[in-house]
């Protein structure tokens, strides 16, 4: 089984953050669904993401879901805000790499085949928020049966291009791209349908840059 700091580049600081918290309930959630709202500022920081996840229990005593978040261009670390059905166990911070691992903790044990809706939000200081190589993705080591990505840009500044692509785990180049095409509000989405393990996400470019 693929282990949780697999797909991402700087595999030693993910691992070294995942052993200072509980990781034992990963392997007995399945994903049913995830979706990602990105909030990109007029300056094209990604000020904030929003995601809400549905999982279910495959055997009894999962407790906990461990998030993984790592970002790129920003002196600070999100705070994890609007939590719900869930409340936050253990941190993990690397200031130097711009990566944290945090325990999200269930009411309580989920039973074999119950659900569970959680939502939480990613929010950076004003300010601080990363430009992130104009890219958003999300990294699934197991299957997730629906992903759903939206990215919303400030009207007053709105990309040239955006595409969607995919990462299938063991290659290093993007494929199926598309091109998407922005919403009378200045958004996109995209979704992936039976995904992973791999990478799946949206970038875009900006004109004249």
């Amino acid at each position: 089984m693929m282990p949780i700091d697999a797909l991402w580049a700087r595999r030693e600081r993910v691992a070294n953050l995942l052993s200072k918290v509980d990781t034992s309930s990963d392997l007995k959630l399945g994903r049913i669904s995830q979706h990602d709202r990105i909030e990109i500022s007029a300056d094209g920081g990604q000020k904030s993401v929003w995601v809400r996840q549905i999982l279910r229990a495959e055997q009894d005593g999962p407790d906990r879901w461990a998030l993984v978040f790592e970002t790129e261009e920003s002196d600070v670390l999100p705070e994890i805000l609007n939590v719900r059905n869930c409340h936050l166990g253990r941190i993990a911070r690397d200031h130097e790499a711009n990566i944290m691992v945090a325990e999200m903790m269930f009411e309580r044990p989920l039973t074999r085949g119950e659900t569970l809706i959680m939502e939480y939000q990613l929010v950076f200081p004003e300010g601080h928020a990363p430009k992130g190589n104009n890219t958003f993705a999300r990294k699934f080591r197991l299957p997730v049966r629906e992903y759903v990505i939206e990215v919303r840009f400030d009207e007053t500044n709105l990309p040239s291009r955006v595409q969607q692509y995919s990462v299938p785990a063991g290659d290093e180049t993007p494929s199926r791209r598309r091109n998407l095409t922005l919403d009378s509000g200045g958004g996109v989405h995209a979704v992936a349908l039976g995904f992973g393990p791999g990478v799946f996400g949206i970038r875009w470019e900006w004109p004249n840059r």
